[in-house]
């Protein structure tokens, strides 16, 4: 059986009231790189990157309310897949009970679970704010 980590880290940075930067950064664990991801994974960690970059640009705003000061926020999760070919079992975590991380976890649990459904209800979002 494979196992493979997968690491979000988004920074929200909030000290310009005209635009809000967001910090991506995705890694692994066991040192392992990201390119160390068994083959079989490739799409659906493609897909969840690509899916994540959209949907913080959307969501970002969502994590000012964790913002003291106009201070950085920044949110960790974690998925870990374990298993082979098409059958793998996910596993969430946070380094950190906070509602920030558990916001970036919720998105990964979406994206992975409900990938469809989680893309309408954040393009409905974007065009109410947009």
């Amino acid at each position: 059986m494979k196992s493979f980590t997968l690491v979000l880290t988004a920074t929200f940075d909030f000290r310009d009231d005209e635009a809000n930067e967001i910090g991506i950064k995705w890694s692994s664990t066991d040192g392992k790189a990201l390119s160390e991801a068994p083959k079989e994974l490739n799409f659906t960690i493609r897909e969840l990157m690509s899916d994540c970059n959209y949907a913080l640009t959307i969501l970002g705003h969502l994590f000012k309310q964790f913002s003291q000061e106009k201070q950085p926020v920044t949110a960790t999760a974690s998925v870990k897949f374990e298993g082979e070919n098409e059958d793998w079992q996910l596993a969430f975590s946070v380094p950190e009970k906070n509602e920030a991380n558990e916001y970036i976890q919720g998105l990964l649990f979406g994206l992975l679970t409900q990938r469809n459904e989680l893309l309408r209800k954040i393009k409905l979002l974007e065009k109410e704010l947009y």
